[in-house]
């Protein structure tokens, strides 16, 4: 995989781990694209899968687009 480096500026007074928030962000917002899977942009957020999860939980994101029915006809098979 070949990478690009970007910068970004951030205020002095920013708090936290800008580069974990930079590449969380990043593997949102390609995630609801969708350009990437799920398990692809836990990769890019350097998190394992179920915390990927608990992030977008926080955000409201829905890591999965099935609708009921769907649901229904999975269980069903």
């Amino acid at each position: 995989m070949s990478l690009r480096t970007v910068k970004v500026r951030v205020p002095a007074n920013y708090v936290g781990d800008i580069e974990r928030d930079v590449n969380l962000a990043l593997a949102i917002e390609l995630f609801l694209r969708g350009l990437i899977s799920v398990g692809r942009a836990a990769e890019i957020a350097s998190l394992p899968i179920q915390d990927f999860l608990y992030e977008l939980k926080k955000r409201g994101i829905k890591p999965f687009l099935y609708d009921e029915e769907d649901i229904k006809e999975e269980l069903e098979e």
